[in-house]
């Protein structure tokens, strides 16, 4: 099984879903080949819905790096 790169997490609520991704994990996926920049500058990223929120931070979704390259339709 492949390992999952955590870059952060999420909370849903009424309107959609509010992330925060961390600086320096971002950096480090994108400087270790995990992460590519496409040539407008965007970065492909996967946010996947928790099987249960987290008791302590009430996260109800995590992002992580996309384990393929098929798990994005860009």
């Amino acid at each position: 099984m492949e390992e999952i790169t955590f870059l952060g997490t999420g909370w849903s609520d009424d309107y959609g879903v509010s992330v925060a991704i961390n600086y320096d994990k971002l950096q480090a996926a994108i400087a270790d080949g995990k992460l590519e920049v496409n040539k407008y500058g965007d970065v492909r990223i996967r946010v996947q819905k928790l099987k249960e929120a987290n008791s302590k931070s009430k996260a109800t979704h995590y992002v992580a790096v996309p384990k393929s390259k098929s798990d994005s339709p860009f």
